[in-house]
């Protein structure tokens, strides 16, 4: 059994396909076909099922699958550690952030590793905090920041903050006459938010079913950008943190009213996956991260924040 093997065979069972599968390794169809057969030989079993529509993993393979993944991970590992012996810090790193957090950490993270650690090879998915943790929990991202949800045995989360979350309306829309806005009187304002599915809507629709409020509901959208476009052109309200919307906060396009924050707030984590073992280059981005998020917190530019007695 070959090393090429199991990358050949990690490759099929992700892209179900073996043309698919030659594009992503860069290597010719029939290489992949002929070393396939090979495994299936020496295993004496079938991997995969062919259909028209593509390949199947069989029972056997699906066991075999979970294996050569976690072997695979295993000589990743052994080879970071050897070349961390050089003293520098090397290897891939995944890392999760949702979209009302990117614009102000990102740039600031990938400049110190450029100039710190630019063995350190950081590949960024953005996305919604449910996404971000659902990817963390299944050990397809290495370490994630997003906003608390029920723990799982997959992650390992220290809280960094709390934050505020504020109304949103069109720049020229007079504001609520009281501040903080109330839960209960959410309803009188026409929203756009995210689906169901995602982590704010959830925490919207639980705190307002436990303060006896409601929503108005009008967009279901997925999109940050979207969402606040249509907050800026439309006659739409929506509920955010406030750095989501500094820049359209301070150019006078959106205005901002914090939403009484005994009821209402966020918690941002910092998580690292379990799925496998947490590598040299895994503890300094998450440690940066965390530093970041704090140095932000402490000089201000980080906004929205609750102080310890107000989140307590």
């Amino acid at each position: 059994m070959e090393m090429r093997q199991l990358h050949y065979f990690v490759a099929l069972a992700d892209e179900a396909s073996v043309s698919r599968a030659a594009v992503k390794l860069s290597v010719a169809q029939p290489a992949i076909s002929r070393q396939l057969r090979l495994l299936e030989e020496e295993l004496g079993v079938p991997l995969f099922h062919r259909t028209g529509r593509g390949m199947k993993l069989t029972s056997a393979g699906r066991v075999f699958d979970g294996r050569v993944r976690k072997i695979l991970a295993d000589i990743g590992e052994m080879e970071h550690d050897v070349r961390a012996l050089k003293g520098v810090i090397e290897g891939k790193v995944t890392l999760g952030v949702p979209p009302t957090e990117s614009h102000i950490l990102l740039p600031r993270l990938l400049d110190t590793l450029r100039h710190e650690h630019p063995g350190v090879d950081l590949r960024i998915v953005e996305a919604f905090s449910g996404d971000v943790s659902e990817l963390l929990t299944t050990g397809h991202i290495d370490v994630a920041l997003f906003y608390k949800a029920p723990r799982t045995k997959h992650y390992i989360a220290d809280e960094l903050l709390h934050e505020s979350l504020y109304l949103l309306q069109r720049g020229d829309t007079t504001g609520p006459p009281e501040t903080p806005i109330q839960i209960t009187d959410l309803k009188d304002y026409p929203m756009v938010l995210p689906s169901r599915r995602h982590g704010l809507r959830a925490l919207l629709d639980q705190v307002c079913n436990d303060m006896g409020g409601s929503l108005t509901v009008e967009h279901e959208v997925d999109s940050l950008m979207t969402i606040v476009r249509m907050v800026e052109t439309g006659n739409v309200a929506t509920i955010l943190p406030f750095n989501a919307v500094q820049r359209e906060i301070a150019e006078g396009r959106i205005v901002a009213t914090q939403i009484d924050p005994m009821h209402l707030r966020r918690t941002l984590v910092l998580a690292t996956t379990t799925h496998h073992p947490v590598r040299a280059s895994m503890r300094i981005v998450a440690q940066l991260c965390g530093d970041i998020v704090h140095d932000m917190a402490a000089s201000g530019e980080w906004q929205g924040i609750l102080s310890k007695r107000q989140a307590d």
